[in-house]
């Protein structure tokens, strides 16, 4: 098979336009088609060594039905988003891991400081999960910008009102592991009655 006609110019540039889903950088370099940008793939770099003549060979279609242009701005916008989700991620498994250790600290121990860290910890691991749960089903795409914002909302002020209720509870009440241990209770109190 003659590698001329394979490799002709217009299966390089498809090729630099697939690395440009990889690195959009490399899409603002340069809007020639003669032109090609300096790049790290061997592919590119093929083109210019090898084929000194490729223009002369028949065109090849194959790469040609990509939708290259809407994918690159998807992967764009994505890119041009303000969160950390790596470092979040990192930050909701710590807390996942030392609930292990806060929960039967605090039931054994029983005291407002570790009760009120008890509360904020779980409060803030089910804010996480209400939030993914929102940003998963509650997309603008499907429900709207104005549902997806009210979801939003709806978890912000369902963590600060569980928070608040919980502190209200620490503070002014029994305490958090106290009420859990009277709600185990509550099934022990009937079995010695009967």
């Amino acid at each position: 098979m003659n590698f001329g006609r394979v490799a002709n110019v217009n299966v390089f540039r498809k090729i630099r336009q697939l690395e440009t889903l990889v690195n959009p950088s490399l899409l603002a370099r340069s809007s020639n088609p003669t032109h090609f940008p300096k790049s790290t793939s061997s592919f590119t770099n093929l083109s210019r060594s090898v084929i000194p003549n490729a223009t002369n060979y028949p065109k090849c279609s194959v790469l040609s039905k990509l939708p290259s242009l809407s994918t690159v701005s998807m992967i764009q916008t994505r890119a041009a988003s303000s969160h950390d989700h790596v470092q979040l991620w990192v930050m909701e498994k710590i807390l996942s891991a030392s609930l292990l250790a806060l929960i039967p600290t605090a039931m054994l121990l029983e005291n407002k400081f570790l009760d009120t860290l008890l509360a904020a910890a779980v409060v803030m691991h089910t804010h996480w999960g209400l939030e993914a749960i929102a940003i998963d089903y509650a997309r603008p795409s499907v429900v709207g910008k104005l549902g997806s914002n009210l979801a939003h909302i709806l978890v912000i002020l369902l963590s600060a009102s569980t928070l608040a209720g919980l502190l209200v509870l620490i503070y002014n009440g029994p305490g958090l592991t106290k009420v859990i241990k009277n709600g185990w209770a509550i099934g022990k109190d009937k079995q010695k009655t009967s």
